[in-house]
């Protein structure tokens, strides 16, 4: 019987296409497991590029709320220009209580007012500088004041006696330390008797002497030793024509400069108008009816000084306005206004342009109240205004009221940013007799005042339309922005 082999074909093409298979599979598999890899770490990168971006612009958005929370900061009313030219470094706080570092950036535009300010936003160790240029000036204008103003402090101590007049309602505001009360050396406080004290809330500024100058009617400079005056009148019509530039004079008698102080006699000058001086300034008084009549602003210091020998007796002493506003009747008024408006030679910032018929028209006080501005300038406008200044003095004053004597101010006593600096008082009011004033005292900064001795002052109000003065008005005008 044979043997019957069976041999079985083996299909070689099928068995390659079944490896190619395997292949092709494990190839798409391990290209899918690489572009898993890669999606993974795609969405990684993109994450953290997300965050990144997330943070950048977060630190962005923060410059932006310390840029508007900057600009209130520096429009703010107790921000004066001095104060905003001291500031170099600090944080300003947004709504939502984030506190934003700015610094003073040394790369700004030159120019007068620029102020440059770069703000710091962070966010996610992600930080953005934003620069922002701001435009800082000042102007003066004029404002009603509503009371007397001690910025700095007042003190009043030993025997001295600080009460409103009898019958009115006053009010004064006080800073500083103690703000919100009248202390004596000690720091105790003082009652005041007819006298109504508030916190000063730094919402008024007083102008620079030197900014005052260009309105002036009279100036009396010096040279760098001291010891050579130079004297100007401007703001004036003479003859038929107005100086409205500084023009130089030889200086009048009632004037006078000695180791670098002047000495200022109001009734032996009969200067009428705004008296503006450069340095320590003695204002020489004289008993009435020789009164002092003018407006003082000077850059350094500023006392009264009473006659040698026997100075008893009373002294009246009128800013420029004010001598129309007090103690007028219908016997003096017209020689009232010539004083301070004379037929030649009267100041343009204050007086109207009139002549004798005019002025002959005035028969009684009542005439000339009911026509005042058909002879003086609206004082609630600047630079009329300055008349109602008595004195303006922008390193300090001193008062002094002998021993039975009665000095009576008319008019608005006003400092400026001026300091003590070692704890002394910038402002007094000293001595041994009456103090009378009828006006506002205004000093601010840093300008402290104290009423020392054994005397009397009375502050009493004066006439409505005493009461407005120059004041400064800042301006804060953002002009550009960029990212560093």
């Amino acid at each position: 019987m044979k043997s019957i082999r069976i041999q079985k074909k083996t299909n070689l093409k099928r068995l390659q296409s079944g490896f190619t298979s395997l292949l092709f599979i494990l190839l798409v598999g391990m290209a899918l497991t690489v572009a898993t890899i890669g999606y993974v770490a795609s969405i990684k990168t993109m994450q953290s590029s997300a965050l990144t971006t997330h943070a950048q612009t977060q630190a962005q958005m923060q410059t932006m709320v310390g840029y508007q929370a900057l600009s209130e900061f520096l429009k703010s009313s107790n921000m004066d220009l001095a104060k905003i030219s001291a500031t170099n470094t600090g944080t300003v706080t947004s709504t939502s209580g984030s506190a934003i570092r700015y610094q003073k950036s040394p790369n700004c535009p030159t120019g007068t007012g620029n102020y440059c300010f770069d703000i710091i936003g962070e966010s996610g160790g992600a930080k953005a500088i934003l620069r922002a240029l701001f435009k800082v000036t000042d102007s003066v204008s004029s404002s009603t004041s509503t009371g007397s103003i001690f910025a700095g402090g007042l003190v009043v101590g030993g025997n001295a006696s600080f009460k409103g007049a009898t019958g009115e309602n006053i009010g004064i505001s006080t800073g500083g330390a103690n703000a919100g009360i009248v202390t004596d050396t000690a720091g105790k406080t003082v009652t005041l008797t007819g006298i109504t004290v508030t916190p000063f809330t730094g919402n008024v500024n007083v102008p620079s002497a030197i900014s005052l100058r260009p309105f002036a009617n009279y100036i009396f400079t010096k040279d760098t030793g001291g010891t050579v005056p130079t004297c100007y009148k401007n703001n004036l019509h003479s003859g038929t024509s107005d100086i409205t530039t500084e023009t130089l004079i030889t200086c009048p008698s009632g004037v006078s400069l000695n180791n670098g102080v002047w000495t200022f006699n109001s009734s032996v000058a009969q200067l009428p108008g705004i008296i503006w001086l450069d340095g320590n300034t003695i204002l020489m008084l004289n008993k009435t009816p020789n009164d002092y009549v003018n407006s003082v602003i000077t850059t350094g210091t500023l006392e009264t000084k009473l006659p040698e020998g026997n100075n008893e007796g009373t002294y009246d002493i009128y800013a420029t306005h004010h001598y129309l506003l007090t103690n007028a009747t219908n016997e003096n008024i017209k020689s009232r206004l010539l004083k301070v408006c004379p037929a030649d030679n009267y100041p343009l910032q204050y007086c109207q342009t009139y002549d004798e018929t005019n002025r002959n028209l005035i028969i009684s006080l009542q005439y000339f109240k009911d026509h005042k501005l058909s002879f003086i300038k609206d004082t609630n406008t600047y630079p009329t205004s300055l008349a109602n200044i008595l004195f303006l003095t922008d390193i300090g004053f001193t008062l002094d009221a002998a021993n039975k004597t009665t000095m009576n101010l008319y008019g608005n006593i006003m400092g400026t940013r001026a300091a003590g600096g070692t704890g002394g008082a910038s402002g007094k009011i000293t001595g041994t007799g009456d103090i009378n004033i009828r006006g506002n005292i205004v000093v601010t900064g840093n300008f402290t005042t104290e009423m020392q001795g054994n005397m009397d002052v009375v502050l009493g109000n004066s006439d409505a339309a005493g009461n407005s003065i120059p004041v400064t008005v800042k301006s804060v005008t953002p002009s550009s922005i960029s990212y560093q």
